[in-house]
């Protein structure tokens, strides 16, 4: 069978899961053909392109503030500025598949391809997302937000019609309207070392937030901290703070040898944190509902402490972790792919 997959291209999140499940099919001889994702100026992560053969197009883009929060009126309005070249897009996505003749796409959170779902009926769609996971009747519902909230429900229709959901969590849980599955990640994640080391591994999704972890930092002398961020400018720090530019080779040694984790509210660090047992505590973007909502679950069922400022003394002493569920997802792809 031939599968052709559909990928966001923000974040890491998206094009990792995407690896994960490449690897797998190819363990059951599918053929595997290009993968739909929108350019980015800075291109794509070399591991990405040199794993897939790519279709690249001009795409939705989302549009983030400083703070890194989703700017919902912004992106609305960008995208109904640019339609035309977005309709453009998704007439060469449909020429592309109509050319390729896929059995199954596969679809990790990519708009236009989910939209395509409407003109090939006879293909098989499969979306993958943690966002699924958020419209379940079982997951843990937080207050506020109701815009974003209504904006996530949108992007997860568009991305799914027509498709075998499938929700990733960091636990197990029952639904009729999804496939609940582990997330999935990279497959370097799934080692571990025997070996640990006294500093707490940081992420900072946003560069701005170095200052609070540096102010902390000096309040707790007796912990080393060794963050990994966007470095686009030089930063005043301290003997007990190390910073890295983002670097995925090294930030996953540190992450099996640290003896916990800072990280925002982003998925998929936080669950290479759980898998790895290390302690966690999640820092939520300002604003953010899905950072809020991820962070919130993690919480209830007992893998994190989170606040909505860099406060080191909050960091969990133990991990409570999950391994059975995270090790089990190539028993749910089995099922997704029957």
């Amino acid at each position: 069978m031939k599968v052709l997959f559909g990928v966001q291209s923000e974040g890491n999140g998206h094009m990792t899961q995407a690896l994960c499940v490449q690897e797998y099919l190819k363990t059951r001889n599918y053929e595997i053909g290009p993968a739909f994702v929108a350019k980015k100026n800075k291109g794509l992560a070399k591991y990405f392109t040199d794993a897939f053969d790519t279709f690249e197009y001009e795409g939705f883009d989302f549009v983030f503030g400083k703070d890194g929060k989703v700017i919902i009126w912004q992106t609305f309005l960008k995208s109904c500025i640019e339609m035309p070249k977005l309709v453009y897009s998704f007439v060469k996505i449909c020429a592309k598949i109509k050319k390729e003749k896929p059995d199954v796409i596969v679809n990790f959170y990519e708009p236009l391809v989910g939209l395509t779902a409407l003109f090939f009926q006879d293909i098989k769609y499969i979306s993958f997302g943690h966002q699924y996971a958020m419209e379940s009747s079982r997951y843990p519902k937080i207050d506020g937000f109701f815009f974003q909230k209504m904006f996530l429900a949108l992007i997860n229709k568009v991305t799914s019609i027509n498709a075998k959901i499938v929700a990733l969590s960091y636990y197990k849980f029952d639904s009729e309207d999804m496939i609940i599955c582990p997330p999935i990640l990279r497959k370097e994640s799934y080692n571990t070392s025997n070996k640990t080391e006294s500093f707490v591994l940081v992420y900072l999704m946003n560069e701005d937030m170095v200052s609070g972890l540096v102010d902390n930092a000096a309040l707790h002398p007796d912990l080393n901290i060794e963050c990994f961020t966007k470095l686009t400018r030089k930063h005043q720090t301290i003997s007990n703070v190390k910073l890295y530019n983002l670097d995925g080779q090294l930030f996953q040694e540190k992450m099996k040898v640290c003896n916990a984790v800072v990280c925002s509210g982003g998925f998929e660090t936080s669950a290479e944190a759980i898998l790895q047992h290390k302690p966690l505590l999640m820092v939520p973007l300002p604003n953010h509902f899905e950072q809020y909502a991820n962070c919130n679950d993690a919480k209830i069922h007992g893998f994190c402490n989170y606040n909505s400022r860099i406060d080191l003394s909050l960091i969990p002493n133990k991990q409570l972790n999950n391994d059975e569920w995270f090790n089990s997802y190539k028993e749910i792809l089995d099922k997704v792919f029957e």
